[in-house]
């Protein structure tokens, strides 16, 4: 039988991650929020001339929209860390599998998702096809980081 002190420590470590897991998915929905109104009422509905294709122009397009949209992009940058940060604390707060899992799983509809908003915005604000891999990919992550919170339960 274990000890209270190991069940403690267990227990803490999953609350730990289940808040962290939280804090995920209220920042995927004020990042869901944010871009859906940028796409619907900032980015130009007829686009833009592609940027270069470069970093620099990237985020030179991003400067030129503007207000929502650097929000939109600085908040996307954050959920990034904040998914590998999930990712590897799931490794070392939880010892399920389904838990690692859907973490991976999680980050990898973020990166998704960033490189469709990235492909968006080199295309001018143009490319649907862009903006439907970002929406798709951000209600992907939703899900996951879901089933992420609900496995750390067990």
């Amino acid at each position: 039988m274990k000890s209270s002190a190991s069940q403690t420590g267990r227990t803490l470590s999953q609350r730990k991650f289940r808040v962290l897991v939280a804090v995920t998915l209220i920042v995927l929905t004020v990042q869901g929020w944010s871009g859906g109104t940028v796409n619907i009422f900032y980015a130009p509905s007829s686009g833009v001339t592609p940027p270069p294709y470069s970093m620099a122009g990237f985020v030179s397009e991003v400067q030129t929209i503007g207000g929502l949209l650097i929000w939109h992009a600085s908040e996307g940058i954050f959920l990034f860390f904040l998914a590998i940060a999930v990712f590897m604390l799931s490794f070392v707060w939880s010892k399920s599998r389904a838990v690692r899992i859907t973490s991976g799983l999680g980050l990898l509809f973020v990166l998704f998702a960033a490189l469709g908003g990235f492909m968006f915005v080199m295309s001018g604000f143009s490319n649907g096809g862009n903006s439907a891999q970002m929406d798709g990919s951000f209600i992907g992550s939703y899900a996951f980081y879901f089933l992420s919170l609900y496995y750390a339960k067990s």
